[in-house]
Protein backbone atom coordinates (compact mmCIF):
# COMPACT_ATOMS: atom_id res chain seq x y z
CA UNK A 1 0.00 0.00 0.00
CA UNK A 2 1.30 4.00 -0.92
CA UNK A 3 2.18 5.82 1.93
CA UNK A 4 0.68 9.32 1.05
CA UNK A 5 2.28 11.05 3.86
CA UNK A 6 5.92 9.97 2.67
CA UNK A 7 6.55 13.47 1.06
CA UNK A 8 5.70 15.54 4.21
CA UNK A 9 8.05 17.72 5.25
CA UNK A 10 9.47 17.56 9.20
CA UNK A 11 8.45 20.27 11.17
CA UNK A 12 9.28 21.75 14.78
CA UNK A 13 5.92 20.80 16.33
CA UNK A 14 6.39 24.07 18.95
CA UNK A 15 5.91 26.44 15.89
CA UNK A 16 2.76 25.17 14.79
CA UNK A 17 1.08 23.60 18.62
CA UNK A 18 3.02 25.38 21.04
CA UNK A 19 2.57 23.38 24.94
CA UNK A 20 0.83 26.97 26.24
CA UNK A 21 -1.69 26.52 23.77
CA UNK A 22 -2.85 23.12 24.01
CA UNK A 23 -4.44 21.64 26.97
CA UNK A 24 -6.10 17.93 27.68
CA UNK A 25 -9.56 16.99 28.25
CA UNK A 26 -10.97 13.93 29.51
CA UNK A 27 -12.02 10.92 27.29
CA UNK A 28 -15.96 11.10 27.87
CA UNK A 29 -15.61 15.03 26.87
CA UNK A 30 -13.93 14.62 23.71
CA UNK A 31 -18.02 15.18 22.26
CA UNK A 32 -18.50 18.30 23.45
CA UNK A 33 -17.02 21.16 21.68
CA UNK A 34 -14.21 23.33 22.62
CA UNK A 35 -14.18 27.33 22.42
CA UNK A 36 -14.35 29.29 19.69
CA UNK A 37 -10.84 29.94 19.43
CA UNK A 38 -9.99 26.13 19.65
CA UNK A 39 -9.54 23.20 17.38
CA UNK A 40 -10.28 19.69 18.43
CA UNK A 41 -7.22 17.47 18.81
CA UNK A 42 -6.72 13.30 18.87
CA UNK A 43 -3.74 12.24 19.59
CA UNK A 44 -2.58 8.16 19.66
CA UNK A 45 0.46 6.85 21.24
CA UNK A 46 2.13 3.72 21.58
CA UNK A 47 2.90 1.91 25.10
CA UNK A 48 6.36 2.16 23.77
CA UNK A 49 5.87 6.08 24.25
CA UNK A 50 3.37 6.30 26.78
CA UNK A 51 5.86 4.69 29.00
CA UNK A 52 8.41 7.58 28.70
CA UNK A 53 5.69 10.02 30.26
CA UNK A 54 5.16 11.25 33.51
CA UNK A 55 1.55 10.49 34.11
CA UNK A 56 -1.03 7.98 32.99
CA UNK A 57 -1.82 7.58 29.42
CA UNK A 58 -5.22 5.37 28.89
CA UNK A 59 -5.03 1.67 27.78
CA UNK A 60 -5.81 2.64 24.34
CA UNK A 61 -3.44 5.33 23.65
CA UNK A 62 -5.52 7.89 23.09
CA UNK A 63 -5.63 11.15 24.53
CA UNK A 64 -7.69 14.23 23.92
CA UNK A 65 -7.44 17.73 23.48
CA UNK A 66 -7.98 21.41 21.96
CA UNK A 67 -5.35 23.69 20.32
CA UNK A 68 -5.84 27.16 21.33
CA UNK A 69 -4.71 28.96 17.69
CA UNK A 70 -7.26 28.56 15.69
CA UNK A 71 -6.73 31.35 13.38
CA UNK A 72 -3.16 31.50 13.25
CA UNK A 73 -3.26 27.96 12.26
CA UNK A 74 -5.82 28.22 9.58
CA UNK A 75 -3.81 30.76 8.00
CA UNK A 76 -0.41 28.74 8.12
CA UNK A 77 -1.32 25.69 7.30
CA UNK A 78 -4.74 25.52 5.39
CA UNK A 79 -4.00 28.90 3.74
CA UNK A 80 -7.13 30.61 5.83
CA UNK A 81 -9.09 27.92 5.20
CA UNK A 82 -10.78 25.74 8.32
CA UNK A 83 -9.09 23.15 10.09
CA UNK A 84 -11.87 20.72 11.72
CA UNK A 85 -9.24 18.61 13.79
CA UNK A 86 -5.84 17.70 14.49
CA UNK A 87 -4.61 14.24 14.43
CA UNK A 88 -1.62 13.71 15.76
CA UNK A 89 -0.02 9.50 15.50
CA UNK A 90 2.67 7.83 16.70
CA UNK A 91 4.66 6.23 13.90
CA UNK A 92 7.55 5.08 16.05
CA UNK A 93 10.33 6.85 15.00
CA UNK A 94 8.38 10.37 14.24
CA UNK A 95 4.94 11.19 14.79
CA UNK A 96 2.05 12.13 11.94
CA UNK A 97 0.73 15.20 12.54
CA UNK A 98 -2.18 15.76 10.05
CA UNK A 99 -4.50 19.11 10.06
CA UNK A 100 -7.69 18.12 8.53
CA UNK A 101 -9.97 20.82 7.11
CA UNK A 102 -13.33 20.75 7.39
CA UNK A 103 -14.14 19.79 3.53
CA UNK A 104 -13.57 16.58 1.50
CA UNK A 105 -9.38 15.82 0.83
CA UNK A 106 -8.64 18.86 2.41
CA UNK A 107 -5.46 18.11 4.74
CA UNK A 108 -2.05 18.95 5.61
CA UNK A 109 0.55 16.42 7.02
CA UNK A 110 3.75 16.60 8.80
CA UNK A 111 6.10 15.07 10.56
CA UNK A 112 7.52 15.62 14.17
CA UNK A 113 9.95 14.24 16.10
CA UNK A 114 8.95 11.96 19.39
CA UNK A 115 10.53 14.41 21.76
CA UNK A 116 8.30 17.33 20.35
CA UNK A 117 5.56 15.89 21.41
CA UNK A 118 6.49 14.45 24.62
CA UNK A 119 7.16 18.56 25.43
CA UNK A 120 4.07 18.97 24.25
CA UNK A 121 2.29 16.53 26.43
CA UNK A 122 4.33 17.54 29.31
CA UNK A 123 4.16 20.72 29.19
CA UNK A 124 0.55 21.40 28.62
CA UNK A 125 -2.43 22.09 30.12
CA UNK A 126 -3.33 18.77 31.71
CA UNK A 127 -6.92 17.93 33.12
CA UNK A 128 -6.20 16.96 37.16
CA UNK A 129 -7.29 13.18 36.52
CA UNK A 130 -3.75 12.67 34.48
CA UNK A 131 -1.46 12.48 37.41
CA UNK A 132 1.76 12.14 37.77
CA UNK A 133 2.98 8.25 37.40
CA UNK A 134 4.48 6.77 40.22
CA UNK A 135 7.16 4.99 38.51
CA UNK A 136 9.16 2.23 40.45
Amino acid sequence: MANPYKDAPQIKLENYIPADKFRTILPECRHIGGGISEIAAEIQVSKKFAHKLSFDVPWDGLLYGFVRRKRELEAEVMGGKKIRKVFIQDWDDRFLILFEGSGKDEEKAFFADPDDVCALLENCMRVPEQRKYERK
